[in-house]
Order: structure tokens, then C-alpha cells, then sequence
């Protein structure tokens, strides 16, 4: 058995964990997720734990955590219902781009488990306000009894026979609930956008949710018996999985976290931070639910409830009431911020200078500068320096929270990417770089603008270095076809106009990091494909085909 674990969108505010596990034996390939929704604590910590099993015939895509941004908030949504997002392509919030990735996942899987936790107790009929149609918890979810020839019915009924043998009260056991997506009479018409309809319907394959309830207070039981369930129906597909054996962490624990602001662990209930000084932070987490749960660590300041400080830089120009520490959700510590310098108006002889984080790197832009970006890079609006007060910064075309466009974009996370933006906003474009204004709308202050122009992500070459041999530069070119001698190659770096981080190989359809060897064996063709790391979006794929190599002496 193999594993391998891989994070895409690392260093983004919404990084999505994959753990695939490749069995002793050839089989299906299944993808079981949790975490699409972040009040549903079972589904993630199921899924976790699965990463774990041992199996002997088949493969396993596993994502535990596939909305992690609402998993540390502890809510359905941050903007949109990432579970409502696979009907068409959006391009609008960052649950899109994880739908993006998702979709490719699941592209690669014959089979789909989905790992929820609902409200009450699903019955077909209505009894009380806990136990009706409209409630989802304890039950087996179906688009269909049968799909084109997909026995969804057969495979839950069985799950179901085997699952309520072990589970004494009468109460607690699951039901088959189909929704009949597809019927014109169906209640449930929301479900024509969720995953499992996508998987059942675009990808033609066997799709369930998995549904413990919300009103059953002891989530260990109800990991247990949602992963007992998705074992049922792994084996339903033909895997054989032995179910991990885990001790289950009793609460969450501040004990092993580690916090830092500014180099300073972070003790006590109260925090010195300078007025227009920088804030950097680091975390750890080495409590013992790390080993079992690998929960998502974050530090939030009050003012920025949705940027976690652990991948976001931040200067202090405006003033906030405390940090707070979150462990998948739980809060786990807070501090109040004690202000130390003065909070004083700097004057603005020459105009307003604007401070902005590209990349992770601060840059100082005049009025009427350009702070320039590559398409897919991480920008951060700062605020103004020299001035006290919080400003509103308007990034035109950009849409920084559903809930309230409100126009100001400060201490949000942008990703610059042009079909991210309403395009009557863009200035101009030319030779592809597009232009967009930011401007400064803070009452009492004097209207100023800054612009942003972004540049498409261009790739020149691939770098190379063989083990038998020096290192090599291969042209990129977009469904082309290179040749190189048949060997072990390490994946040394990429000629583009950005950043390395910010393209994502794959080889042959798995992730791959830079530095990473792969095989181009001899008169096979091996597909390294490229895609822009924040959003996901593909850049090219090119074919590197193995021409026979003669060791020779020298080698």
C-alpha cells in the first residue's frame, strides 16, 4: 500500500488537502469527501480518519477538508454554498476555484462517497418537527434508485442492512432517502447543483451522501458509525479496506498549540503590537488530535473575521480589538491587543501612498503608480501609510464578500485573475495586460487611485536535471511533443514570468511538487500538465515521449 498527500492551493487562504491511497491490489478508484460544508464537523473528522485505513485492493481519493475557509469559521458558507456550485462553471469567490479542483479530482474516480452531517432525523413521512422529509440526518442520500444502469438503491440498502445490525436504539438508524433529483416533481430540486449529481450525471458514475445527524451529541459515535457506513460502501465497490483503528480525541485541547506574533509566543489573555508596525505569525499544532485529526490551525484578528494571519502577512496601519486562535472551528484562545505609538495623521504633501502585499511582499504605490501582477498572483490591500484611519480601498470590479460589497477591499484575499473581475471595469488591455482601478473612498479623506495591471502567466521552458547526464531545458509548448532520453528526471524548475509557486505540475495526472524525479521510460509518453496554483486554472499540457538511452561507459 502507498500514500501520498498532497495540498493544492497551498498558501492561498483556501488550501484543499488530498491523501490518495493506492491499494496492495489493482481495483476501483473511489473518492470519499467531507468538509464541503464547515458546520459539519462529522463529515471532515470521518474522512480524516479514513486517511489512515489500511487497503488491500483498490484506491482512494480522500479529501477531509474540502471548504476549509468554513470549517475555521464553523459556518455552512463564507460566500456561496460551495455544495450548490457544480450545476456550471463559476468564477465568482474562492469556493469556485476549489469546485474547479474538485471536479478534476473526482474526474479521476469511479465512484463517489460524500460525507455530510444534517439537522434531525430524515423520515419519509412526517412525525414531529425532528423526524420529516425536510430533515436529512441518519440516512443514506440517492439521486436515483437506478441511473443509467447505476443500482444507487441496491448498494445503500445493503450498507444500511449491515449498519443497523449494530446500532441498538431504533432511533439512531439509517434510512434510505432519494431525493428523485431527476423526477419534475422532485422536493428537492436544490440537488441538481450538488456533487454527487455532478459525479452521477457528468461523470456517469455511482454517487451517495453519508448523513449523521447534528442532534446526536456524541460525535464519536457518529464518526464511528459514518466511517463504518463508508467502509460498508467501499466494499459495496469492490475495495477491500480494513477500518483504521484510532483512539478518538475527547475534546480539543490548547495543550501543544504554539502560537507566535512578531517571534513572541503568544501567552496569556493580552498582546503588545506597535501602531503601523508589522504583524507576522506562526502556529503549530502538537497536540496529540494532531496526530489522528490534523486539524486546520488559524489566527484571526477581530477586524478580519475571514483572513487567517498564519498565510497573510499584515502592517498594522489601523487598529483592532484582539486575535483569536481557532483549531478546525474551535475557538481556542484569544488575546486582547494592548496599542503601543501614537495614532496621528501623517501629511500627504505629494498625495496618499498606498501599502499592498503582492506575493506575500509589501509594495509602496504612489498615487497614480502601477503596482504590477502576474495572472494568478496574491494580492492584499494594506491601507495607506500615515494615516490612522480605516481606509476604504475599492478595488473597481472586484467583489470582496457577497454578504456586502460595500466597496471596501481592504484585508481581503484577491487573486488576480482578469474573468475573476466585472470586465465593464477593466481601463484598458493591451498586448494582453489588463488595467483595473483602485481607489481610495475613505470619508474625510481625499478621493485618490492607484492601478492595478495584470500580465498573463507566460511558460517558457521546463527544467530538467536526468540522472544520467546534465541538466536540460525543455521548450513548453502547449500540447506539444518533446523528446528526451529515457530516464529519472528531477522536476527542477520552470521558465515563466512569475513565481515558481505559482504553477502547480502534475505528471501524468498525479500533483508533483518542483524538485520532485519522475520516469520517462523508453518509447513512452509521460504528460506533464500545468496549472495556475491559485485558481486552478489550466495552462497547457505537453507530452515528453522516452527515446531509447545506451548507457555507456562515461555514464
Amino acid at each position: 500500500m502507498q500514500v501520498k498527500s498532497y495540498t493544492f492551493f497551498q498558501g492561498t487562504q483556501y488550501p484543499l488537502r488530498v491523501t490518495w491511497v493506492f491499494g496492495d491490489e489493482p481495483g476501483p478508484t473511489i473518492m470519499v469527501q467531507g468538509g464541503i460544508q464547515g458546520d459539519e464537523l462529522s463529515g471532515f473528522c470521518t474522512a480524516q480518519m479514513l486517511t489512515h485505513c489500511n487497503l488491500r485492493k483498490g484506491n482512494l481519493i480522500i479529501v477531509p477538508r474540502a471548504n476549509e475557509p468554513s470549517i475555521l469559521r464553523r459556518t455552512r458558507q463564507i460566500n456561496v454554498d460551495l455544495n450548490r456550485r457544480f450545476d456550471k462553471e463559476y468564477n465568482s469567490f474562492y469556493e469556485d476555484r476549489l469546485a474547479r479542483a474538485i471536479r478534476f479530482l473526482i474526474n479521476g474516480a469511479d465512484g463517489f462517497i460524500h460525507l455530510h452531517e444534517g439537522s434531525g432525523f430524515y423520515n419519509p413521512v412526517y412525525v414531529d418537527k425532528l423526524r420529516n422529509p425536510n430533515r436529512y440526518g441518519q440516512s443514506l442520500i440517492i439521486d436515483a434508485a437506478v441511473y443509467k444502469g447505476l443500482h444507487l438503491e441496491r448498494m445503500c440498502l445493503q450498507t444500511i442492512d449491515r449498519l443497523n445490525k449494530d446500532i441498538a436504539n431504533p432511533s439512531y438508524r439509517f434510512t434510505l432517502f432519494n431525493t428523485d433529483t431527476f423526477d419534475k416533481t422532485t422536493h428537492y430540486p436544490e440537488m441538481l447543483k450538488s456533487l454527487t449529481c455532478y459525479a452521477l450525471v457528468t461523470r456517469g458514475i455511482p454517487a451517495m451522501a453519508v448523513e449523521v445527524s447534528k442532534d446526536i451529541k456524541n460525535l464519536e459515535w457518529k464518526v464511528r458509525k459514518q466511517l463504518k457506513a463508508t467502509v460498508y460502501l467501499l466494499e459495496e465497490f469492490g475495495l477491500k479496506v480494513d477500518e483504521p483503528d484510532f483512539s478518538f480525541p475527547k475534546s480539543s485541547s490548547s495543550a501543544g498549540l504554539e502560537i507566535k506574533i512578531n517571534g513572541h509566543l503568544l501567552k496569556g489573555r493580552s498582546i503588545d503590537l506597535v501602531r503601523g508596525g508589522p504583524v507576522y505569525t506562526a502556529g503549530s499544532d502538537r497536540a496529540e488530535a494532531c496526530s489522528v485529526l490534523e486539524p486546520s490551525l488559524a489566527v484571526f484578528a477581530s477586524d478580519r473575521p475571514n483572513l487567517n494571519m498564519l498565510t497573510a502577512p499584515r502592517m498594522a496601519l489601523s487598529t483592532f480589538p484582539a486575535l483569536e486562535v481557532r483549531l478546525d472551528g474551535d475557538r481556542m484562545a484569544s488575546a486582547k491587543v494592548r496599542w503601543q505609538g501614537t495614532g496621528s495623521d501623517l501629511p500627504e504633501p505629494n498625495g496618499p501612498v498606498f501599502l499592498c502585499w503582492l506575493n506575500g511582499n509589501p509594495r509602496f504605490v504612489n498615487e497614480k503608480g502601477t503596482l504590477k501582477a502576474v495572472d494568478g498572483d496574491q494580492l492584499i490591500l494594506e491601507g495607506v501609510l500615515g494615516s490612522s484611519a480605516e481606509e476604504i480601498l475599492n478595488l473597481k470590479g472586484f467583489v470582496a464578500s457577497v454578504t456586502s460589497n460595500n466597496g471596501q477591499d481592504v484585508g481581503y484575499e484577491i487573486i488576480a485573475d482578469p474573468s475573476n473581475f466585472m470586465a465593464k471595469y477593466m481601463l484598458d488591455e493591451k498586448d494582453g495586460v489588463s488595467r483595473y482601478r483602485i481607489v481610495r473612498e475613505t470619508p474625510g479623506k481625499r478621493r485618490a487611485e492607484f492601478y492595478l495591471s495584470i500580465e498573463p502567466r507566460r511558460v517558457k521552458a521546463l527544467e530538467l536535471v536526468p540522472d544520467h547526464g546534465d541538466r536540460m531545458f525543455l521548450n513548453w509548448v502547449v500540447d506539444g511533443v518533446q523528446e528526451t532520453p529515457a530516464d529519472h528526471y528531477v522536476l527542477k524548475d520552470v521558465w515563466s514570468n512569475g513565481g515558481q509557486n505559482k504553477i502547480q505540475p502534475f505528471v501524468n495526472g498525479i500533483p508533483a511538487n518542483w524538485g520532485e524525479t519522475f520516469e520517462v521510460g523508453s518509447g513512452r509518453d509521460t504528460t506533464v500538465t500545468l496549472r495556475h496554483a491559485t485558481t486552478f486554472d489550466l495552462i497547457g499540457s505537453m507530452t515528453i515521449r522516452g527515446r531509447n538511452y545506451m548507457r555507456t561507459s562515461l555514464d
